[in-house]
């Protein structure tokens, strides 16, 4: 079967005010351990912060699951989100 699903991506607001965006080819880590890769992203102006599309792997691609994405040899909170994304 399939072991990866394609997941929005939304990067947390409590990142040290920096607006850090996820980019395609970006790693997607949970616990140290690779789970995924970013394959688009670019800043929301709706939602006022980062979001993305990523593949992860299905045990962590449930809404709400807090992944962490590395941008520039840096690790970004992030949370899993459902698609699309709406500021609601």
């Amino acid at each position: 079967g399939l072991h990866r699903k394609l997941t929005g991506l939304t990067v947390a607001e409590s990142n040290g005010g920096a607006k850090a965006l996820p980019r395609h080819g970006c790693e997607i880590v949970l616990d140290g351990k690779h789970i995924g890769r970013v394959t688009s992203g670019t800043f929301s102006p709706s939602l006022e912060k980062g979001i993305g599309l990523g593949y992860v792997a299905n045990d962590h691609a449930q809404p709400g699951t807090p992944v962490w994405i590395r941008i520039r040899d840096r690790d970004v909170l992030a949370n899993v989100a459902a698609l699309p994304f709406l500021n609601k």
